[in-house]
């Protein structure tokens, strides 16, 4: 709460100094009004609220004027206050402008003797919010406006409670849905689940076919039959090409069956194209692939369950020579983006078709699909994957082909101790032998909330890494007794300080600032004037105030 009010204080002090229109945002509204029954009459406030509850959230300050209405440029006068209120009744009656009702925070906040209300807005996760007159509305930079149709089926279809695939269908199971797929799908069922005796009707309910007996458009697409899916959904292509590098089309096939016998077609595709030759290394034989098949399976998994379905499009599989790319309709959703989709928790459009995924292990429970695509594109060598989101729909770009194989090695002998980080590290040691944490820890950045604890991990992890550190900064590197697997021809030479230059590090990373008497503990010197002097020397810390007071902070 405190901090909440410094805010405040911070942006009313800002207006005192500016115009009130350059504080505004896609988060924050200033407001006007005479008195509290001009508040409660006005017809714009209830519009703004939807619009902030429908975009990301945000806060309403009431008591400051537009700077439009400002003479002379005399921007104090913008901070007019407004009368305090009783929260409870007007936090009721704006709330009665509103469908549904949401969570919305009311206070009287004073500043410099003038008393201001602030409406805090949640951004609304579970549905849209209209003005009780039907208008749903939407921030658009600095003012808010209602939506245009198509805004609201795509803001619908982004609502975390939002599940097409769950939807009903008219339809019988017995015309609609593809008797060979549900064959093999229920047989499949009835080993996993120990299950012989049950009927075929209990599997339907059971992995969300049917729910009460009437199917749903996630048991179609699982299930259905081709002609069934586009009559009743849509137009649901799939595609796997591959291409040479001189451009000779060597498999195009274009399907458009249910996801059961979809799965297993792309798959004999990728079996077919994917070959395999033998390397060996460290006395050990390692089995090297074209492409990996945990990676593909991942990702035309992830094309599969994600994609948005209420839109006809292709899922397409394109393999050239060097890179493997499959794409799927629709956008990312529920808040992922291509810049967090590795650190940010899983979202499932199709939340009924991703459980059904998940009875038959094609997807994973845990959400670890984007991992997975990127440790098994990493031990090779390899590039991490490229998410990417444009025109109507989100392609995941995957190395093919190249490949280190001292990384394949290592990664063969060490995989209970690799996570993407340690992969990470490993291919940006290869060759060079040796990089600043620096690069290191902005490379970890996409992929870590901490990366220096991240680095850290992975150089305890891996034996044929550590840190080193010198004058002019800390290094992660190979220990030179591993350089022929990394091919790397020239050591990064050890300073005798080393682990001194690597606490020292260390310890201003976690602590921010340290005096010499910290650091000269840290370092074990037992007088101050070495201390000094090797911080001096140290081109990577830097010094602020003087004598005693003085402390020392990372440079940069």
């Amino acid at each position: 709460m405190a901090i909440f009010s410094q805010q405040i204080d911070a942006l009313l002090e800002s207006v005192k100094h500016a115009p009130s229109e350059q504080y505004e945002s896609d988060e924050v509204e200033f407001k006007e009004y005479s008195s509290e029954q001009s508040l409660h009459n006005a017809k714009d406030l209830a519009d703004e609220i939807s619009a902030l509850a429908n975009y990301k959230g945000g806060i309403i300050v009431v008591g400051v004027r537009d700077s439009g209405n400002v003479a002379k440029m005399e921007w104090s006068s913008q901070l007019v206050g407004f009368a305090q209120v009783d929260l409870h009744t007007t936090r009721e009656r704006l709330l009665g402008k509103l469908r549904p009702k949401i969570d919305l925070e009311l206070r009287n906040h004073s500043f410099e003797g003038r008393s201001y209300l602030i409406i805090s807005v949640p951004n609304s996760l579970v549905s849209l919010v209209s003005t009780s007159s039907g208008r749903v509305c939407i921030r658009d930079g600095k003012s808010s406006r209602p939506m245009e149709p198509d805004e609201i089926t795509n803001s619908v279809k982004s609502l975390q409670d939002y599940d097409w695939s769950a939807q009903i269908l008219d339809l019988r199971t017995n015309d609609a849905l593809d008797n060979d797929a549900v064959a093999e799908a229920f047989s499949d069922f009835c080993i996993r689940r120990n299950a012989s005796g049950a009927s075929l009707n209990d599997f339907y309910e059971a992995v969300g076919v049917t729910i009460n007996g009437l199917l749903t458009k996630a048991g179609l697409i699982f299930l259905g039959s081709p002609e069934a899916i586009r009559t009743n959904l849509g137009n649901y292509e799939y595609r796997f090409s591959r291409r040479s590098r001189s451009g000779e089309l060597l498999v195009n096939d274009i399907w458009d069956e249910c996801l059961w016998k979809t799965i297993r077609r792309a798959k004999a595709h990728f079996n077919a194209v994917n070959t395999k030759t033998k390397l060996k290394a460290r006395g050990k034989e390692h089995q090297l692939q074209l492409l990996d098949e945990i990676a593909f399976h991942e990702a035309f998994l992830n094309a599969l369950v994600h994609r948005d379905y209420s839109m006809d499009g292709m899922v397409s599989v394109n393999f050239l020579d060097e890179t493997l790319s499959i794409a799927s309709p629709g956008r990312f959703y529920g808040g992922v983006s291509a810049e967090n989709i590795w650190r940010h928790e899983p979202r499932h459009r199709n939340k009924t078709l991703a459980r059904m995924m998940m009875e038959y292990h094609l997807v994973d429970r845990a959400g670890m699909g984007v991992q997975r695509i990127s440790l098994n594109s990493l031990k090779y060598g390899r590039e991490m994957p490229i998410f990417s989101d444009s025109s109507g729909s989100v392609t995941v770009n995957m190395q093919a082909k190249f490949s280190r194989p001292g990384i394949f090695v290592l990664s063969d002998i060490y995989s209970s101790e690799c996570g993407i980080s340690e992969y990470v590290i490993m291919n940006l040691l290869y060759k060079i032998g040796y990089a600043s944490v620096s690069s290191v820890l902005l490379s970890l950045s996409r992929i870590e909330d901490d990366p220096w604890l991240a680095a850290k991990r992975a150089t305890n992890n891996l034996p044929f890494v550590e840190l080193s550190g010198d004058q002019t900064g800390v290094y992660v590197r190979i220990q030179p007794s591993w350089n022929n697997l990394f091919e790397v021809q020239k050591s990064y030479r050890v300073s005798r300080s080393s682990d001194k230059y690597v606490a020292l590090y260390n310890f201003l990373r976690e602590h921010g600032s340290g005096s010499n008497a910290d650091i000269s503990g840290l370092l074990g010197y037992a007088h101050s004037s070495q201390t000094s002097r090797f911080l001096r020397d140290t081109l990577w810390v830097r010094r602020s105030g003087n004598g005693p007071s003085a402390v020392w902070s990372l440079a940069g």
